[in-house]
């Protein structure tokens, strides 16, 4: 019996080592630090520490890195599948082609066993960009989801995170500059105000643990303002009046991609002042268009002048190019005999929407058409530029060179008004052309303005007592004179002596005339007017 006991301890003596000595094949996780997304490329490193060493399991042989089955958020449920192995004594990887970039990253990491590999560290996902653009306030909204990974007890002031932002306008981020530091207080929203259209803006995000040091960069994001391109410019060239309307010619950068485009009136270049009476003529959607013909209030437009722009509206309804304001011009005639006295007004020089052409300068021209007895009146007639390179806004036309002309020159003469802004090579940049208004005055015929029944004394080759025509050619005349209730007071050929048919003086004041001239080659002219009768003391 005792021999047997012996041999049972010798045995316990073997076998008990051998239990104590057994190794749980299956090593611990390493505790997976951080992970860093390289900028310029894309490629996302991992960093992490090996498990502690412990007698009873086995050591890693080996690391293996897991992504996220299908490069989903592993919050998808799909699992994880590895991409690739390091031996033991690697403590970080570098995922080549991550497109840390271009889309969100997770990464965990196991250790490498004999049979099977430990179980996962938690995963760990680099700080995530993006933004927004908001075109209309010219802003980009920029946010981010916060580094996944560092289990941080907010109980401890040292295990806080640093989010650093950076921006820059091409991909060299050695020129970035850093534009938000939300220290050791956390936030995730920034805003870039007053941005630029059309350029381009990068932006990442460094985010530090401050308790260990550790650096973690985010995605690359790079976002482009884009926005129609505006038109450099926008210009109103002309301005043509006519009794059916105004024509109103522009010009407009081609190359924009902006497509609405809005002709407006007003009645006053101040933009307070015309907020009012502003009038949209036309909206449209191509910059090849150049002219619209403005319809509305076709009578007041000729004696109220109207002022015209062209404005480019962006898709925020936003006026990103407006033209120069350009007007029109209304003349006014006022015939005295042989001479017909011309006032318009002037042309707006508008440096206020361009002030490049404050140096610019105003020149105005005149035209006559002049009508024989053998014309049509609604035809062109004899156009003539009667003056030009006119800075004052009045001209007298002497129509005294028309007396006595074979055919001879009718009652109707026409005029309208060319106003040039030129800038300082002399370049017409500006042209507003007026309407044509028409007068009526026969050349070779006076017409006193007044008669003085009681003064047989003579002035300007007639009678101050007589009112009848001063004809310069080989025609007679009929003459009636009205009362202002139209009745007729005087109606002969031989003038009238300021006597109602009852031989009497007639009453101090205003009286209407109808003069009839008959001709042999222009046949019967027609003039009417008004007379004063005074009676000097």
């Amino acid at each position: 019996m005792r021999r047997k006991l012996e041999l049972l301890a010798a045995a316990l003596l073997v076998y008990i080592p051998c239990i104590l000595a057994q190794v749980n094949p299956k090593p611990n996780p390493p505790t997976l630090d951080y992970l860093t997304n390289n900028l310029p490329n894309g490629d996302v490193t991992i960093y992490w520490t090996p498990p502690k060493h412990e007698p009873q399991i086995a050591d890693p042989l080996g690391y293996i890195i897991y992504v996220p089955r299908n490069d989903q958020n592993p919050g998808g449920g799909d699992g994880w599948e590895p991409i690739d192995t390091v031996d033991q004594n690697t403590f970080q990887y570098t995922h080549i082609g991550a497109n840390g970039n271009g889309q969100q990253v997770f990464y965990a990491v196991a250790s490498l066993g004999t049979s099977e590999p430990s179980k996962l560290t938690s995963y760990h996902s680099p700080v995530w960009l993006t933004t927004q653009y908001d075109s209309c306030n010219a802003e980009l909204k920029i946010s981010w989801q916060g580094y996944e990974g560092w289990n941080i007890n907010d109980t401890m002031p040292y295990q806080n995170i640093r989010y650093q932002l950076f921006m820059g306008n091409s991909a060299n981020t050695s020129t970035f500059v850093q534009i938000c530091d939300t220290g050791a207080f956390g936030g995730n929203r920034y805003t870039v105000k007053n941005v630029q259209e059309n350029h381009d803006y990068y932006f990442y995000i460094k985010a530090t643990r401050m308790d260990t040091g550790f650096v973690s960069y985010s995605n690359l994001y790079l976002i482009h303002t884009k926005m129609a391109i505006r038109p450099e410019y926008a210009y109103i060239d002309s301005i043509v009046a006519s009794d059916n309307g105004n024509r109103i010619y522009y010009t407009i950068d081609p190359n924009t991609e902006i497509t609405n485009f809005q002709l407006w009136r007003w009645e006053q270049p101040d933009t307070t002042q015309s907020i009012f009476s502003a009038i949209l003529v036309e909206q449209f959607t191509v910059p090849s268009k150049s002219m619209s013909i403005d319809t509305n209030n076709t009578w007041a437009a000729r004696t109220r002048k109207f002022y015209y722009k062209v404005d480019a509206y962006n898709g925020c309804n936003q006026a990103v190019m407006v033209s120069n304001l350009a007007n029109t011009i209304i003349p006014r005639l006022n015939p005295k005999n042989r001479k017909v006295e011309i006032e318009w007004n002037d042309l707006y020089i508008d440096v206020i929407r361009k002030p490049n052409r404050q140096n610019d300068n105003i020149e105005y021209s005149i035209y006559r058409r002049g009508f024989t007895v053998n014309d049509d009146i609604s035809g062109q007639g004899n156009l003539e530029q009667i003056t030009s390179g006119l800075t004052d806004t009045k001209f007298t036309d002497d129509l005294s060179a028309f007396e006595g002309q074979s055919p001879l020159y009718i009652i109707i003469f026409k005029y309208f008004v060319e106003a040039y802004e030129l800038n300082p090579d002399g370049d017409t940049v500006v042209l507003s052309r007026s309407r044509e208004i028409s007068t009526e005055i026969l050349p070779g015929v006076t017409m006193p303005s007044a008669i003085a029944p009681n003064d047989n004394r003579s002035g300007n080759n007639h009678q101050r007592n007589i009112f009848k025509p001063v004809i310069s050619f080989d025609a007679s005349f009929t003459l009636t004179i009205y009362d202002r209730w139209g009745g007729v007071v005087y109606h002969g050929n031989e003038g009238w002596d300021g006597r109602n048919s009852r031989g009497e003086f007639v009453k101090e004041g205003t009286y209407i005339y109808r003069l009839v001239i008959s001709t042999s080659n222009a046949g019967d002219i027609i003039q009417n007017g008004s007379i004063s009768v005074v009676y000097p003391r």
